[in-house]
């Protein structure tokens, strides 16, 4: 009875010989002396195919920067509310371009929609408390100017 997971002979070898020690190099390519395998020529891939795209023909989908740097932008914003006029240009442009992202991430093969939403809530809220400093900034001055003159 023969084994069935018995390695089967390599073409061109006698299968009375037996097994040869090591690898068969390939034709064309001496043996690598100590290591026994074959030395992989200049420009063949050494691991097999590189991977190919999931789906041929899809492309994937792109970020909006737009979205992106309006939730950097509207998380400054919400950080440095107490800047008089620092945080009411900062609301304002975290804002627009939050808006904008939103409306290119809501666009086929974009994405960032979520991003756009984020900035234009925390745009939203730095804004709210950068108006109040904003006046409490003058009429504090105006109060100090009353009183004391330019100079004080």
């Amino acid at each position: 009875m023969t084994d069935p997971y018995q390695q089967q002979p390599y073409p061109g070898q006698d299968p009375a010989q037996g097994h040869p020690s090591g690898p068969v190099p390939a034709p064309g390519y001496p043996a690598t002396p100590g290591y026994g395998q074959a030395p992989v020529p200049y420009g063949a891939p050494m691991y097999g195919t590189p991977y190919a795209a999931p789906y041929p023909g899809v492309a994937p989908l792109k970020t909006s920067g737009l979205a992106i740097a309006g939730m950097v932008v509207g998380i400054v914003a919400l950080i440095f509310f107490w800047v008089p006029f620092f945080d009411v240009v900062a609301a304002i442009t975290a804002i627009g371009l939050s808006w904008a992202g939103m409306v290119q991430g809501g666009k086929p093969g974009w994405t960032g929609q979520g991003m756009g939403i984020a900035g234009l809530v925390c745009g939203i809220l730095a804004a709210i408390p950068a108006v109040i400093f904003l006046i409490w900034f003058f009429v504090s001055l105006s109060a100090v100017g009353a009183t004391c003159a330019f100079y004080c």
